[in-house]
This record gives C-alpha cells, structure tokens and sequence, in this order.
C-alpha cells in the first residue's frame, strides 16, 4: 500500500513533515515493569570512526515488521526519508547493515522496533545487551556505512531502561562509533516519542510528523514471561496485564506455561512463542485439562505466532428440569475479536456437553441433565437440579474428570449421569416418564471424553443436550487467519444428550435433541485458512448426544451430525486462503544523469501473472517492457530518466491489483520502488548579495545556489570586485555556498559584481555547467566623510549673531546639534539645502561672557555619509571672540564719616575699561564731586566730594547710572551702580537748659536739664556760668544728648533774675562738631534772705478806749501773718 510520501516495501521518498511535539510519559507500573524515572544518562561521545565533524546526508527509517499500522504511522515523514521494512523472516541487524552498504552517505537511521528494557526485536532476531558485543561486526559496518557525526535513533519501549537499557545504548554507540539515543520509558500509545537516553551530541530530528505520532493507536513495547507459572511476576498473565495496544507479549526461552485458569486477552497484542523465527512452535500453553486456555475478547486484535495450544478442557453443565444444557464451547480458543494464528498447533484440546434436562411443567419433576466429563482425571460438570414440582432437587458437582449426576427424586431416577471418558446415561424415570438421550462419547484414539446425559422428562419438551467444540471457537463478532505452518489436530469434542420429552399418559411433547460434537473448529464468523493448514486438520475426533425419548405420542430427538474437523454455522468459510502477493522493487542505478539507463527489478513473494507496465507508475522517465525469466517471480525492465528533470525523489510505484497469483489471488495496494534520483539538467546558479550597500567596517554574506548539490567550486572560480571573499563553502552537501565578501579600504564604486564561471561546478551526477553567472550589483562606499566649520562674524557682542556653515566632503546623515561641542553660545538647529554636504545654524553669543578664544567643535564620529560610514575624530571651526558682558563698576567713599570740614575721594572702578563716563552720570547726595578722571585707560575713576553744609544724614550714596558708559566693545552697561554708604554731619550741637524751680526759696534746689540737639561729648561744669547757686556735676543717660544736675541757690540772696549760661564751644557732637556761642537758662529767681518786721505802734500811749494803730512792716512782703501770729 502507498502512504503519503513513503515507500512500504523497501526505501522511501516522502512529503513534507509536520513538527515534532512531544510530551513525556511514564509507563504504569506493574509486576515484572517498574515504574522507570526519567534518566539523565551523561552524555558521552562514542568513539568515532574518524574525525568528528558531522556529515549531512540523508535518513533511513527501519521499521521492523513487527509493529503494527505501519502505514498510518509513516504518513508524512519528513521529506528525503527513506523506509526500509525488515523481513520478519530474516536477521534485522543485518538487512540494516546490508542496506546502508549499498546506500552510502546516510546521516541519521532510526529505528521502530519493539524493545524492552536492553532488548531490541529486528526481523528474526534479538539484539539485546546480552548479544550485541557478539554482533559488533555486523554493528562496526553500520557505523561505517554512515556519515561522520552520524546518529542512530532507537524508538521502542523501555529499551534503555535501567542499568541493563543504559549499558545496551552505551555498547551500541561504543561498537557503531555514532551517537545513540533511545526510549527508557514507553514509546507510542500511551507513552510519548521521546528519546530520554543519549549518548554524544544528538543531532538529528524525529522524522515522523506530529499528527501521525499523536494519532498512532499502537505501543511498542516487548514483554517477556520469564517463567511457567499461571500467575505472578514474570507469568505470561502478568505480561499480558502490563501489554497494551501494539504491544508484543514474549518469552526468554523455551518453556510450558502451567494454567490453572484461562488467559484473556482483551486488548491489541501480539504473543509471540517462535523465538528464533524458524516457523516452528517454542512455547506450549498447557490447559492441564483444567482450565481453556485462551479466551480472545470482542474488539480485540491478536495474533498467537509460534505457540501451541494444548490440553484445554471445557466441561458444560448439565440443564435444569425443563432447560437445555450449555455449550461447551472450544477447550483451546474462544474467540470473538480478530485473531490471527501464525505457526500455531492447537492440539488434545477436549470439550463435552452436558445433558439437557427433562421436559417439564407444573407440579411434576423433570430430571436434571448430567454434567459433561472431563479428561486425565480433571474436571467434569456440575449435574442440572430436577424441577420444578413442589420442590428442587439439586445435581451434583462434577470432578476428577466425571461429570456430576443430575438431580432426580432419588438417586438412581430421572437424573442424567455425568460423563467420563465415555457418555454418560441418559435419566431413567419411573413409571411412564421418557428416558434422556445419552451423551456422545468422542474419541481420537488417544484421549476420549463424554458429554452428559440427558434428565428423564413429564410433559414439556425436553431440553437441548449442550454442544461442545474441542479445539477452537470463533464467535459471530470473530475472524480467525490461519497461517503459517499451523496445525490443528486431535482436538475432540462430545455433545451432551437431550432431554426427555411427554411421558406416556401425559402429553405429545418431543424429546431434546441432543448436543453437536466438533472436534477442531466451530464457525460462526469468519474463518481464514490456508489450504495447506487445512489439509493439515487430522486426528480431530467428535460425536453428537443421543436425542431424548417421547412415551406421550411425540418424537425423540434428534442426533445432529457430529464434524471433526470445521464445523461452519452461518459464518463465512474460506479454507482455501492465499495471502495476495507481495513485491519489491529495485532501481539498481539509484542516481541517474544524461545519458545513463538503470535495471528495473521486480520480485515478487511468490509467482504472479498480469503484470504489464500498465501497472507501473513511472517517476520522470520511461520502462522497457517488464519481463519474467523464472515463471513470474522476478520481473525486469530497463529505465530511461527523462531529458531536463532534476528531482531527488523518485519511485516507481506498482498497483499490486494487477497482478495474480497461481491461486488467483490479487494484490493489494501498492508498492514503491526504493527511491532514486535523476539529474538530466546541467547545474545553474543565482550569487546573492545580502548587503548590497557595503560601507567601512562592514561585510556581506555571499549565497552562492544551486538549482542542485555540485562539487568543484573554488574562489579559482569567481571574478570579484573591490574587494576579497573568505573561502566558499558549503553546508547542505552542496546546494548552497557561502563565503564573506569584505570591501577594500577607500573605495566608493557603485557599480560591482561577482562573476561566477559556472563550468568550473559539477552536479553530484557529473553534469557540469555553462556559461557566466552574476551577482546582484553591490555598491561601496569605504570613504569616510570630512568636514569645514566656519564661524562668519568671530568678533561678536551684545545682540550680535553669526552664521555658522558646515560644510562636509560628501553628503551626509544623521548630523544633529548634538555632535557639535559649542563653546560660549547655542546655535540654532543645523539644517541642509543640498541635500547634506552644507549644513547651516545661527550662532547666539551667551550673555555675560567675555572670551577671545572660542571654538565650534565637530564629533565627526556622530554623522555617517549616505553609504553609513561615521566620520571619525574631531573638526575645529575658526576662533570667534565674544564680548557679551556689560561693564559693572564699583564705588567707594573712602571717608564714610564726614564732618565740618572735611572731605573724601571716591574711587569708581569698573570691570573693564570704558568710556564716556562724566559726572553726569552720577548722583551725589548731599555734597558736590569734582570732575572724574581716569589714570588706567578708563578702568578706575577718581573725584573729591564735600559734603553740602548744616547737613546731618547717615545715609547717602553716590549712585551711577550704568547706561552711561560703555566698554570698548561697546557694550553699555545696564542699571546702576551705588557707592558705599556715608554718613554727613555738618551740623553744630545746640542746647536748651531749663531749670526747672524757676523760684528758689530757702531750702529749695532744682533739677536742671541741658538737652542738646544731638548726643555731644565733653560736656562738664567747666562749660556752665551759674548765677546766685551751685550745680552739682553734669551727667546723661541717654548717650549724652540729656544732662542733668541739681541746682542749689546761695543763702542770703533775693534776685530775681538769675540764668545758667552754656559755653556750647566747650563741647562737641560726636562727629566733632564743637558748638558755638553761648546758650542760656530761663530766669529762675532766688529768695533766700528770711523776711524781718519792724512793730509800730501808733499810739504809744494808750487809755482806755483808745486806740493806736499798729503797723507791722516787714521786709519785704509777707503771706500768711494773721492775728494768730
């Protein structure tokens, strides 16, 4: 059959691939299967078989002919793949080694096989870790036949698990000399696609798409049974429970599997007992006459190769009153999925029937059936109870080898007896009751086994003795294949007797009929077999029940017709199968060019007629007609490749219906030939340029691609211009070239190509090429670029800018502000109107700077031309001066204090020279400045000033008008300036002296109070005229403005105008000022003398009444004298 983009038969072409997505997964435990953690085995090269460089080339898939749904799984490997399916029948290891001798220059092979831990199942062989340094030549020439670097990918289960898994990998890649990786955990259903054990560098990838590994219903995993037992660790039915689907179940040597039960086996499994594939049995499953020994669920795909199926036993039951019996059906497989048998004996397999029980209703007894016997003294079934009546009786159990009795009302009526190695007897009733038909006795001469007898029946029909099939029974839901070299003999089977029918007196109702006997096989499916397997049918023996009798008017029951061999009911029969043919096909020449031809070789598995080249789908090319020399087995025919065809994946794919074999049987799908190339086109070539624009510092990559690999091609081969090419060379076997082209140092071209001569190349067929190829055009520009800054005014003032124009050697880009250095300014944003060579900006002076030496300064570094190369180093403009400070001046009052008198120089000094300055330019407060002069070239200024006079003020400045003046670059100054501050007294103390008892009597003084108009010093007594007193020492508290004293009036002293006079020259203000004249008192007036009276009277001679008149005259005048005085 062909699948998308492989071959099934021997090598492969395929279609595109999807990625590979895989996600781990651990295998459940079981008994004889361990849960296996994820091992990080180190990596460690293997020993290479030479210098350990990897080669690429291409990869081979073997897939051994073991794992199932092959071509479901190869849809869509990865393209260029090739598949190999090994030949069951042959060594795998060495068809591996014998292909890749022939098919040279393989990189990656990968291997689908089912494994177990260190163990590895190819064509008819084992290798495992126990053989393989045995087979190290055989391995030494795979790993010779591959590319250096080359890898070998395991996928199967568990195969390097554990240490003996580890130390299998680590010995292949030892004796190979090639990397290895492989599965230490379950691979395909229910595990992942991952290769968790490597040794070396793993390079190669899985070639199988996503999609065919997720959707892969398969496992591949071998499990072995490594003893005899029924159960257990290491039975046979442990490995089967641990199996999944795809799985194969194994054994580790020759061996008899001891069963006490029946193996079921429910899931798609193969057991394989032909150890060393010679065709021949090496296991026997032996039943013990204890148990069937194989029972194959419905759904179930199994194949059983190599095995025999021997000494199985079914024993059935014998029916109850009024019941037929059970079957007995098949004492070595019962099958109801889809079974293949493969080299397989099924053989001294035995079933019996038990009896049916005796017809009956209402309140009467039927006996109960005997139960079937059994064989070398083991089993034997259970008796049918007797009923219904008014009550059961029950049958008895069977055993060593005897069937039971069947129940009756006593024990020697109307139970069947239980068969032996003979039938047993049908029931004898009492009275009028209808005896049961007697079981089969079926004999092939060696062993001998009998079915039941029937119980003895009333009134109702009587029930169906039980059938029994000895070797094999295949269910309506079964199909069974039988190939190989298989055998089924000797196999016996014996019905159980029927029923008894209506007893006399009671009623017409006729006796059971008895049980069908088949000794090999009982069909009610489908049945495949080879003519030659069914002429091996011998020695299988079987015999039918008796039918029970009928004493009321009815019949007895029949006997069916007992069949030895094939029994087919209702199913479908073929027992002349012949497998369709099978072919391969061989391209000898596997690479083809002009002008050459290949045999064409096609073998077929057996002889076949039909075949023509209509068959035949023939890639590129054309076939001779197909002949045959052996009678139709090996075909040949001669290949002509087509003119102008360059394709690398070709078959020859045959139609497998077209042709027959001797039996008639056609085949099915189709095959494809190995694949094979065919070059008829002389190579040509395209040289790209990936940086077409090269610039300083920078190379490009050159691809050199041909439409095919080829080999010859040098530097020799290639013309290059402005500059060199590393050698070129190849990664992909010689499709694409590449080399580095570097550009020579200081060169602006834009016109350049690579010239390739391509008759200097051959194809991998040998075909050379024609003629000249060019590259793509290449432009360089290796020339750094350069540039001028010229600064157009460089003498630059207040308010003053320049043009500033930068003009480089070529057109450049990516030149901003920020690659300028720009000292004492900013500048405008650089822009350009030719397109980048002249480049513009208006410088502005920074304010307040004054400097004769500045620059514009150019990181030539930050601008690239137009092919990218950056300028380097730096770029001066011419010197500009700037003068954008305003002069400032200073002005000091040398004398801050001025009094009366005095005078002070004022110094103006300014920070540079300038010019224009006058008086007018100044505000004097307060006094008057002589003209200013300058003695430095306009730098300091200096001038007299006199304080007005009567002036007395502490605070007073000079101040300058800055906008008078201007420095020599004519920079006005801005503002105004003012001096120090300085105090102007020019005033005189003066004085008020206020006595304040301006009426002194006796024993009175007076406070006096000089207060002067501002705080004086110097002041003493010494400075006072004082009339009529005394003053004691003048004193102030408040910083000499206030004096005070206390005046004293002299004794005896009338006057009444009297002052204290103040010599203000005597004193003086704290400027030193000194007063002047002379300040009075007010008047006081002193009375210090005490008044005296003169008495006068009058009359001097008084009688009475007379009077005299009495004149007091004091001294002065008087208050307060009355009478009382």
């Amino acid at each position: 059959m062909l699948f998308d983009g492989a071959v099934a038969a021997t090598v492969a072409d395929t279609a595109q691939a999807d990625g590979h997505t895989t996600a781990d997964a651990v295998k459940a435990p079981t008994a004889d299967q361990p849960v296996a953690s994820k091992d990080t085995h180190g990596q460690t090269d293997a020993a290479p078989a030479s210098a350990p460089v990897a080669v690429p080339g291409q990869s081979v898939v073997f897939v051994d002919s073991r794992v199932k749904d092959v071509d479901s799984l190869l849809q869509g490997v990865a393209p260029g793949t090739q598949v190999v399916q090994l030949d069951a029948t042959k060594d795998g290891l060495q068809q591996i080694a014998d292909y890749l001798d022939g098919h040279q220059g393989v990189s990656s092979v990968q291997i689908i096989a089912h494994g177990n831990a260190g163990d590895l199942w190819l064509g008819n062989s084992y290798l495992s870790a126990d053989n393989v340094a045995a087979r190290s030549a055989v391995l030494a020439e795979i790993g010779k036949d591959m590319n250096v670097g080359g890898d070998i990918l395991i996928y199967g289960c568990y195969t390097a698990e554990g240490e003996r898994g580890l130390s299998f990998v680590d010995s292949l890649a030892q004796l190979t000399g090639r990397d290895v990786a492989a599965s230490s955990n379950r691979t395909g259903l229910g595990g992942d696609w991952d290769l968790e054990i490597a040794t070396g560098n793993i390079e190669s990838a899985n070639v199988l798409s996503t999609t065919a590994m997720t959707d892969y219903q398969w496992g591949l995993a071998t499990w072995t049974a490594t003893n005899n037992a029924n159960t257990g660790v290491g039975s046979l039915r442990a490995a089967i429970a641990s199996a999944q689907n795809g799985d194969i179940v194994t054994f580790n040597g020759s061996m008899t599997v001891q069963l006490t039960s029946e193996l079921l086996i429910n899931k798609n499994i193969t057991v394989d007992g032909d150890l060393n594939n010679d065709g021949a049995a090496d296991v026997i499953l032996d039943g013990q006459y204890r148990t069937r020994v194989i029972e194959v669920s419905s759904g179930s795909i199994v194949t059983l190769d190599g095995l025999v199926i021997t000494r199985g036993l079914v024993s059935g039951n014998g029916g109850n009153g009024g019941y037929g019996a059970t079957g007995a059906m098949a004492g070595g497989i019962f099958n109801a999925g889809i079974l293949t048998l493969n080299n397989v004996t099924v053989t001294s397999n035995g079933a019996s029937g038990g009896g049916g029980g005796g017809g009956v209703t209402g309140a009467f007894y039927g006996g109960g059936g005997g139960g079937g016997g059994g064989l070398g003294g083991q089993g034997g079934g259970h008796g049918g109870s007797a009923g219904p009546g008014t009550g059961t009786l029950g049958g008895q159990a069977g055993g060593g080898g005897v069937g039971g009795y069947g129940g009756g009302y006593d024990a020697t009526h109307m139970g069947g007896r239980g068969g032996t190695t003979t039938g047993g007897a049908g029931g004898v009733g009492v009275s009028y009751y209808s005896n049961g038909g007697n079981g089969a006795t079926a004999t092939n001469g060696t062993i001998s086994i009998g079915g039941g007898g029937g119980g003895a029946g009333w009134d109702k029909v009587g029930g169906a003795g039980g059938n029994a099939v000895g070797g094999i029974y295949n269910a309506s839901s079964g199909t069974i294949t039988i190939v190989g070299t298989s055998t089924i003999s000797n196999n016996i089977g014996a019905g159980g007797g029927g029923g008894g029918g209506g007893g006399q007196g009671s009623n017409a109702s006729n006796g059971g009929i008895g049980g069908r006997g088949v000794g090999a096989i009982w069909n009610k499916g489908t049945l495949l077999i080879t003519a030659a397997n069914f002429a091996a049918l011998a020695g299988n023996a079987a015999a039918s029940g008796a039918g029970g009798t009928a004493q009321g008017g009815g019949t007895t029951g029949t006997s069916p017709t007992s069949v030895a061999t094939i029994y087919n009911d209702g199913g479908v029969l073929n027992t002349a199968y012949s497998p369709p043919p099978t072919a391969t096909i061989v391209v000898a020449d596997t690479s083809l060019r002009i002008g050459e031809t290949s045999l064409v070789t096609i073998t077929f598995s057996e002889a076949v007629t039909g075949l023509t080249n209509a068959d035949l789908t023939i890639a590129n090319g054309t076939l001779t007609a197909v002949s045959s020399a052996d009678g139709g087995i090996t075909w040949t025919a001669t290949f002509t490749p087509s003119a102008s065809i360059s394709d690398t994946t070709n078959v020859i794919t045959l139609d497998n219906t077209g042709v027959i074999n001797i039996l008639g049987t056609a085949g099915v799908g189709t095959t494809n030939s190995n694949n094979y190339t065919v070059d008829t086109v002389r190579p040509t070539a395209s040289i790209v340029f990936t940086d077409t624009a090269l610039r300083i510092g920078e190379t490009s990559l050159v691809t050199i691609t041909f439409n095919e690999a080829v080999t010859g091609l040098t530097n020799a081969d290639l013309t290059i211009a402005n500059g060199t090419l590393t050698s070129v060379s190849s990664g992909d076997g010689g499709i694409t070239w590449t080399g580095t082209f570097t550009p020579s140092a200081s060169i602006t071209d834009t016109t350049n190509l690579i010239t390739l001569d391509n008759t200097g190349v051959s194809d991998l067929a040998g075909n050379t090429g024609s003629g000249t190829t060019d590259s793509n055009n290449y432009a360089i520009d290796t020339v750094r670029p350069t540039a001028t800054v010229v600064v157009t005014d460089n003498a630059l003032r207040i308010g003053e800018t320049s043009l500033v124009t930068i003009t480089f050697s070529e057109a450049v880009s990516g030149f901003t502000n920020a690659d300028l250095s720009i000292a004492n300014g900013t500048l405008s944003a650089v822009s350009s109107s030719d397109g980048g060579i002249t480049w513009t900006a208006t410088f502005t002076p920074s304010a307040s700077t004054n400097d004769a030496t500045n620059l514009i300064t150019l990181n030539n570094t930050g601008i690239a031309d137009l092919a990218g190369n950056a300028g380097s180093g730096t770029t001066d403009s011419n010197n500009y001066a700037i003068d954008t400070l305003r002069p400032t001046a200073t002005i000091v009052v040398t004398d801050n204090a001025l009094k009366i008198g005095e005078t002070s120089l004022v110094t103006i000094t300014f920070s540079e020279a300038v010019s224009g300055f006058t008086n007018v330019d100044l505000t004097i407060a307060n006094g008057n400045l002589s003209a200013v002069s300058s003695s430095d070239g306009g730098i300091t200024w200096t001038a007299t000033f006199t304080p007005t006079a009567s002036i007395t003020d502490t605070t007073n400045l000079i101040t300058l008008d800055n906008t008078g003046v201007s420095d020599l670059a004519g920079n006005a100054g801005s503002g105004t300036t003012d001096s120090n501050n300085y105090a102007i007294d020019t005033v005189r103390p003066t004085a008020t002296i206020v006595v304040a008892d301006t009426a002194l009597r006796i024993g009175e003084t007076s406070l006096v109070t000089i207060t002067f108009s501002e705080a004086v010093s110097g002041f003493t007594n010494a400075d006072l005229t004082i009339a009529n007193g005394t003053l004691t020492a003048v004193s102030s508290s408040d910083g000499g403005i206030t004096w005070t004293a206390t005046f004293t009036p002299s004794a005896s002293i009338n006057d009444t105008t009297n002052l204290i006079t103040l010599d203000n020259t005597g004193i003086a203000d704290l400027s030193g000022n000194a007063g002047s004249g002379t300040t009075d008192s007010n008047n006081y007036a002193i009375d210090t003398v005490r008044p005296t009276a003169t008495i006068v009277l009058a009359d001097t001679t008084l009688t009475a009444g007379e009077t005299s008149l009495v004149t007091i005259t004091f001294s002065e005048a008087v208050s307060g004298f009355t009478n009382a005085d």
